[in-house]
């Protein structure tokens, strides 16, 4: 039953259809389909855990006859002993009837009995989908017990099926329940149909999930068969013992039999992955979960990724893989959410999630309030409408907002034009002065655009440096010109406006003409005015009054009146004008003429005289222009180009400037007066005030004036501002003394000068604060107010003043003091008082105490240097240091030249005593000398101790070389340290020369802990050998110790037969020696050859070609040297042997050819034993010299430390021994081939007089 329910939950829980396959979850065409993980057995492995296990303490239990292991004698449970211990992590293993384990909970003497529980939980690592439950008892089955399942780590357990004979009584259930369709299908049944004693082992325990379930054949479409199938972690609670009822007498061997025993806990199932993952396996975390596909995640598969939530998500089944589907978010979003209402009403329930670019709608598909978008491709964009100058903020499909009355712009963000200040209300009317603005005011601030020399909100009123705001000037204001004095004018008063005229049809007195750069003469004039002829090119020059200062003309016209013909037009006319060394064209700003054009009259040319009439670019600055203008030297008229007119000729007739001159009226506002500033006068600032004078003398009224300075020693002209100084006062301001005269001139008395009382008429001066009268140019060397005294760094007595006058000489110092400091040296006997460098002497030529040295060294560094003798290495610290060599007195074995360091091979300093010895051993220091402060001596490889005098723990042979290491298995050693000789003690087990593998009859265990002694069978295999080892070895020593004059009794002993004598037994016993000797040499050729190929091979995995494996090829060259030889003479011998002729027949005689095919033969098998020694001597030396060649690499990589540094001296010592061995084995093998080719020889010599007789006729001899 239990059988066919397993089959029945395999079966619901398969792949319905063939075309759903486990594997793949997309088909051949990639169409997602299901996909289920593999059907496994998902115990195996996992560790379960049980809540009581026997063996803590260790206790004995006794099976029941039947069982298996059962016996007379009861059996023991340790759990510290890995033999007989049975923990739960035998449930789990793989289970074999051959060798079965089990897990055992305690006997029932220990109290496991109802209502105590033994409880055994699995845990899957993550949800699986159950279809079987199945337990296999080593003992008999327990009379109750429970399976029990939940789907979270910390959620309550849910009952799967009770087992007990007692349903009711122990469980509360009725026994043998079953549903009916409708019913609540996750409800655990309870059944005794396992719950008999019987069998005593080995009985099964079935589960299915699906059993008696009436949904299990529509199991795709049961969320709730599905939800009872899923577990992620098995409880079995074992709950009542099976007895026979022997129990109730406490009887200790009979509680000892009657305990919980589990073989094997399978439990069969997939990972559930809900039909989108085919398989299983950690994840990034370590954790188990499903590899899943078809858009989904989750451990379980359990829901769609987050950007595909366009439908809800659906467990796969074999008709629908339920595949999630991507959102559709216009390509706006990389978020969504399932929207259920929103999947009922259109089919889609993917909801977008932040929306970029500005976008709005489930799908992102619209454009979010207060944006806009040309078409549904283009990208949206803001509306941008100015919320105060629009009525709303939304736009309309082309971006285009509705604006206030007055406002303007596509967003409404900017006043209509004669608008500013756009605001909540609007925009406000521009209020611009129309003298002073250029138009319309900015429709942002509502500032005016001012003219270049206005300035204020509304352009009414004129910048600082400017004045006289008018609407006709360009620029606004006129710039003040005051000679550049100053930047303050305004409009003078008192000043009317005045017409300088000439009109040509009076008279044209003071004009002249000329052509450009030519000579000019009167101009030609008739009634009608001055004729214009283009063709001429010559330049009319008006007279002398348009000349001169003309600056009150500035920023007003000069009009030129042309008479035209009918239909005429004047001709291109420029007006030149030159002045102060400046020279410009203007252009005509206006034209005026007749009425009708079609009649002849006047017409009007107006030139501004102002810098922005200029032709060119940029024009002159306006205080140049107006410069030009004071002191105008030419006016040029000239006219550019033919006449337009069709006929006629162009007179001028008449030429009237504006300017201005002393009056009323009418006023003329463009004349400037000007503020001065402090040393200027006049209305212009012309003019120097009195006590000033130009700062360049004669520069006009353009210089600055600057005040007069002659300390009232004089007089200053204010032109050139010179003064005239008197009182024996000089300079530009009769700032200072003449010459031999002293005193303060800056008082301004007539007495400030006197004479100086100094001899030879020099220089001097008064102190101000004594009036003291001191010479200011003593000579060379020479101080003091009267020049009494040698100057610092003179001696002598210029004077007199101590005894004979002496002239003042420079001391003489070596060079030893500073030339800045002063008493450097006596003033009078010029001895130097303050030496440097710490030197000393009247000269300061020798260095002082405590100084060694060069006072005279060319560097002030390199001179006088302290001893600095070391106060514990010296002998005495007031002893001073050589005065040249700085050289300081040392104590015993001290060093250096301020006896600061012990002498090499010495160490410890000690004032007083000096260093002691480092006594490094010879054999284990690398040299005779050691850490100066703390005596360590170097070590070699090692070795330890201060001295270097023994081996490290883990070394041995203590030598010139080091120490070299123990190398114990770490396994098999009792300890790191070895015996002198390099072996290890080994633990019980052992052997070998570093203890690294198990003595015979002995192997290691599992754990690979020990050597554990091998059963006792294997004794007597081990025996047996032995004695078969030891017949072999007995046999071998008859072969080799037999005389061939004496019966062969092992052979008669082995083979039932024995040759007696040493005669000739006939020609084919002759010929069979002679041939197997030929054998035997011809073999050891052939393993000499091999052997030299073998060592050839070596020699290139070795790399011989390259530097690092000199010396072991040094030594395999050698090798295949003495190979050689060996294969030259065994070559020879085999000659020998062939050229012996054996005749067919003779006679037999004694001969000792038998002994010596014997010896040959055991020569052979020396050699050949020689020549394997040789071969595994060649390689223990390559396979030194590899790890050599390896270590040394390693090491020049940086990745090897001390250790292996010591390991690398190890290998180098074994290379060494190598090449002692290979030479000692050479050695041995020459002499035994050199005796083998005797041998032959001697063979080949004594068989040619033999065979010979044995060709000759000769009667048969009798054989003994």
């Amino acid at each position: 039953m239990a059988a066919a329910a397993l089959l029945l939950g395999l079966a619901l829980l398969a792949p319905r259809a063939a075309g759903a396959g486990m594997g793949a979850c997309y088909d051949d065409a990639g169409r997602p389909q299901r996909c289920l993980p593999v059907f496994e057995n998902a115990a195996f492995g996992r560790r379960a855990e049980a809540s009581h296990t026997c063996g803590r303490p260790p206790e004995d239990f006794c099976p029941h006859v039947g069982a298996p292991g059962a016996g007379a004698q009861c059996q023991r449970c340790d759990a510290a002993d890995p033999r007989r211990h049975h923990d739960a992590s035998y449930l789990t293993d793989f289970h074999s009837q051959d060798d079965s384990t089990w897990w055992q909970s305690p006997s029932m003497a220990f109290g496991v009995q109802y209502p105590t529980s033994v409880n055994i939980t699995l845990r899957l690592g993550k949800a699986y989908e159950i279809t079987y439950v199945r337990l296999k008892f080593h003992t008999s089955r327990p009379e109750s017990f429970a399976i029990y399942k939940r789907t979270q780590a910390d959620g309550p357990w849910e009952p799967y099926q009770y087992y007990s004979a007692s349903c009711q009584k122990t469980y509360g259930r009725p026994e043998g329940q079953y549903l009916r369709p409708g019913e609540d299908e996750r409800v655990a049944f309870c059944t005794s149909e396992f719950s008999d004693i019987s069998p005593l082992s080995g009985g099964n325990v079935a589960f299915s999930t699906l059993e008696g379930r009436p949904s299990a054949y529509n199991f795709e479409e049961s969320p709730v068969l599905q939800e009872w199938v899923t577990s992620t972690e098995l409880l079995i609670s074992l709950d009542r013992l099976n007895t026979f009822g022997d129990d109730i007498f406490k009887d200790p061997k009979v509680l000892q039999s009657y305990y919980y025993a589990v073989s094997d806990f399978s439990v069969g199932g997939r990972c559930k992955c809900n039909g989108h993952a085919s398989e299983c396996g950690p994840d990034a975390a370590g954790r188990l979960a499903c590899r899943c596909q078809h858009n989904t995640t989750g451990a379980d598969c359990e829901s769609c990724l987050p950007f595909f939530q366009d439908r809800p998500w659906a467990r796969a089944t074999a008709e629908a893989a339920n595949e999630c589907v991507p959102c559709n978010c216009s390509g706006h979003s990389e978020e969504c959410a399932f929207d259920r209402e929103l999947f009922r009403r259109t089919g889609h329930g993917g909801r977008c999630l932040r929306c970029r670019d500005h976008t709005a709608g489930p799908h992102c598909e619209r454009c979010q309030e207060d944006f806009y978008r040309w078409s549904p491709r283009t990208p949206c964009q803001p509306c941008d409408c100015h919320p105060a100058g629009s009525l709303r903020l939304q736009c309309d499909a082309s971006g285009t907002c509705v604006c206030k009355p007055t406002v303007t712009g596509w967003k409404c963000d900017r006043c209509r034009p004669g608008f500013h200040s756009l605001s909540e209300g609007g925009c406000r009317p521009c209020a611009c002065s129309a003298a002073g603005s250029l138009g319309t005011c900015d429709p942002h601030s509502g500032r005016c655009p001012c003219k270049r020399n206005v300035e204020g909100h509304l352009c009414d009123r004129c910048r600082p440096g400017t004045f006289n705001l008018q609407p006709h000037h360009p620029a606004g204001c006129t710039s003040c010109f005051c000679y550049g004095h100053s930047k303050v004018c305004a409009a003078a008063a008192q000043f009317r406006e005045h017409h300088i005229l000439s009109d040509l049809r009076q008279g044209a007195q003071g004009w002249r003409t000329g052509s450009v750069g030519g000579p000019e003469h009167p101009a030609r004039w008739s009634p009608r005015g001055l004729l214009l002829n283009p063709e001429d090119e010559e330049e009319l020059t008006l007279p002398e009054k348009f000349l001169g200062d003309q600056r009150f003309s500035y920023g007003q016209t000069l009009t030129l009146t042309f008479w035209v013909p009918p239909g005429g037009s004047p001709l291109p006319v420029q007006l030149r004008l030159e002045g102060v060394g400046l020279a410009l064209t203007l252009q005509h700003s206006s034209l005026s003429g007749p009425p009708d054009a079609g009649q002849p009259g006047e017409v009007q040319l107006r030139f501004e005289l102002q810098e922005t009439s200029e032709d060119v670019d940029p024009p002159l600055p306006p205080f140049h222009f107006q410069r030009l203008l004071s002191n105008l030297t030419a006016l040029r008229i000239r006219a550019v180009g033919r006449s337009p007119s069709p006929s006629g000729q162009v007179f001028l007739t008449e030429v009237r400037l504006v300017s201005a001159q002393r009056g009323l009226s009418p006023p003329a506002s463009w004349v400037e007066t000007c503020s001065c500033p402090k040393g200027y006068t006049g209305q212009f600032c012309e003019s120097c005030a009195p006590g000033y004078k130009r700062e360049t003398p004669l520069g006009g009224p353009y210089t600055a004036c600057v005040p007069c300075t002659c300390n009232q020693h004089g007089t200053c002209d204010p032109h050139t501002g010179i003064c005239l100084c008197g009182h024996h006062t000089e300079g530009p301001s009769c700032e200072r003394c003449l010459p031999g005269f002293y005193g303060n001139p800056f008082t301004g008395q007539a007495d400030d000068c006197q004479p100086c009382p100094c001899p030879g008429r020099s220089a001097c001066t008064a102190i101000p604060e004594s009036r003291e009268v001191v010479c200011t140019h003593c000579p060379l060397g020479q101080r003091g107010r009267r020049c009494e005294l040698c100057d610092d760094g003179y001696f002598g007595d210029p004077l007199g003043l101590s005894g004979a006058p002496q002239p003042c000489r420079r001391c003489q110092c070596s060079g030893n003091v500073d030339p800045n400091a002063v008493g450097n040296c006596d003033p009078l006997s010029g001895h130097c008082l303050r030496c440097l460098h710490h030197t000393t002497g009247a000269h300061c030529e020798r260095c002082q105490d405590g100084f060694y040295g060069s006072s005279l060294a060319p560097r002030p560094a390199d001179r006088c240097t302290p001893c600095s003798c070391h106060p514990e290495g010296s002998i005495s610290e007031q002893r001073a240091c050589h005065p040249e060599t700085g050289q300081c007195p040392c104590l015993p074995h001290v060093t250096g030249r301020d006896c600061g360091r012990c002498s090499p091979g010495f160490y410890n300093l000690q004032p007083g005593r000096g260093c002691q010895s480092c006594k490094c051993h010879p054999l284990g220091s690398q040299e005779d000398r050691c850490h100066p402060e703390t005596g360590q001596c170097p070590c070699r490889p090692g070795v330890e101790g201060q001295a270097c005098d023994r081996c490290q723990l883990g070394f041995f042979s203590f030598s010139i070389k080091g120490c070299r290491a123990c190398r114990c298995s770490p396994l098999g050693a009792t300890s790191a340290q070895c015996h002198k000789n390099g072996t290890c003690v080994c633990k019980p087990g052992f052997v070998g020369y570093k203890c690294d593998r198990c003595q015979d009859n002995f192997f290691l265990t599992a754990g690979g802990t020990r050597c554990q002694e091998c059963p006792s069978c294997y004794a007597l295999v081990k025996e047996e050998a032995a004695k078969l080892k030891a017949r072999l070895t007995l046999m071998e020593g008859w072969l080799q110790g037999s005389d061939c004059g004496r019966p062969w009794e092992p052979l008669h002993i082995l083979q039932g037969e024995a040759p007696r004598g040493d005669v000739y037994q006939g020609h084919h016993l002759l010929q069979g020696a002679r041939e197997a000797f030929l054998e035997e040499v011809t073999g050891l050729e052939d393993g000499v050859k091999a052997s030299r190929e073998q060592l050839r091979a070596l020699s290139r995995s070795a790399h011989c070609a390259q530097a690092r494996a000199e010396k072991t090829c040094i030594q395999l060259a050698e090798l295949d040297a003495a190979l050689e030889s060996s294969e030259e003479e065994i070559l020879q011998a085999a000659i020998v042997l062939k050229s012996l002729v054996i005749p067919q027949e003779g006679p037999g005689q004694p001969t000792t050819w038998s002994h010596l095919a014997t010896e040959a033969r055991a020569l052979a098998r020396s050699h050949r034993d020689t020549t394997a020694k040789i071969e595994a001597t060649a390689r223990r030396a390559l396979v030194a010299s590899n790890t050599s060649y390896v270590l040394l690499w390693s090491l020049v990589e940086g990745r090897v430390a001390l250790q292996a540094q010591w390991e690398l001296e190890d290998r180098y010592q074994e290379v060494q021994a190598a090449r002692k061995a290979l030479g000692t084995a050479v050695a041995e093998a020459q002499p035994e081939a050199e005796r083998v080719l005797a041998a032959v020889r001697r063979v080949g010599a004594d068989a040619a007089p033999r065979l010979a007789l044995l060709a000759a006729p000769a009667a048969p001899m009798a054989v003994d």
